[in-house]
């Protein structure tokens, strides 16, 4: 069966790591999307006011050493970590000591991928004013990484389909929210390499806020999917909330959940269906966090069990 995971935002206590584990599984989920911003902070806070001391600028073997109880809490519950996310922007066009200290932290993150025995990083492209820099800008960055994810064992980079906003504030497409163009710039980075190092984190929220059909984006992707962020919003804001949450009406507002998991189950997925329901856990009220925990992952093993059923004849 396939897995079903959560982003850690929300139940993680890092003073209780075992503890977290042990309850986010009694909620009914295997895996979990770990964020590394947590140690790192946000990229456009660091590129705004300097770059601060973390755990990423002891040694490596430190490093691992600070994650050893998340490593611990992972084997002991059986709950794994699917995948971790950087922090993001991680690549400023012209600040060389902010994008070298990245460069840096995330080579580090690779490391601690490989120690948790993650499969995946996912890493959000850079927005540019056009889309001959947004290109060029995004092949620079992630060629910057590969001879760093190159010495890691069964970790790959994951590059995330993210929208963008006008000074109105409304949605744009942007920074390779086109299933084609995700599909070419992950295919162009993996023959330089020289092998499977890049991959795509499909964020169907995003997809849904720049209103792609997400059967065909999914098959476009094909195997090159290799991770999710799963969430549901009304086609105007990135509210992250539950599948089948916003209603037009008695119709889903822009999710075409049907379509989106059988799209899953044609390509063949044998990712984890992982959650980003992190906003759930803010607008609903404390006592009934449990619950809503388990309506998801609810979803989730009802859609794995749909996208493994055996093909009719």
């Amino acid at each position: 069966m396939l897995k079903v995971g959560v982003d850690s935002f929300g139940w993680y206590d890092p003073e209780n790591i075992l503890a977290s584990f042990e309850y986010i599984k009694e909620c009914g989920f295997d895996s979990v999307d770990y964020g590394f911003g947590k140690q790192l902070g946000d990229g456009n806070t660091v590129a705004k006011e300097g770059i601060v001391e973390t755990v990423f600028d002891k040694s490596i073997e430190e490093v691992l050493e600070f994650y050893r109880p998340l490593k611990e809490a992972s084997e002991k519950t059986g709950v794994n970590i699917c995948q971790t996310h950087a922090p993001f922007p991680t690549w400023f066009n012209g600040l060389d000591e902010i994008n070298d200290y990245f460069e840096m932290a995330l080579d580090k993150c690779f490391a601690v991928c490989e120690y948790l025995g993650c499969p995946a990083i996912v890493i959000h492209p850079i927005s540019r004013s056009t889309f001959e820099k947004e290109t060029d800008s995004n092949l620079t960055m992630f060629r910057r990484y590969i001879p760093l994810i190159k010495k890691y064992k069964g970790v790959k980079i994951c590059i995330e389909n993210i929208f963008d906003r006008l000074p109105s504030k409304r949605v744009i497409e942007g920074r390779l929210s086109n299933a084609r163009d995700l599909a070419e710039i992950i295919d162009l980075l993996n023959e330089e390499a020289g092998g499977e190092y890049f991959g795509c984190c499909f964020d169907v929220g995003h997809a849904m806020l720049t209103h792609r059909d997400l059967n065909e984006f999914v098959k476009t992707l094909g195997d090159r999917l290799t991770v999710l962020h799963i969430h549901d919003n009304n086609g105007l804001d990135d509210q992250h909330t539950m599948p089948y949450a916003c209603l037009d009406g008695t119709r889903h507002t822009v999710g075409d959940w049907d379509g989106f998991v059988d799209g899953l189950r044609e390509i063949g997925y044998k990712g984890t269906i992982c959650f980003e329901t992190f906003r759930v856990l803010k607008i609903f009220p404390k006592d009934v966090h449990t619950e809503a925990l388990k309506l998801i992952s609810a979803i989730g093993h009802s859609w794995a069990r749909r996208i493994e059923a055996p093909v009719e004849e």
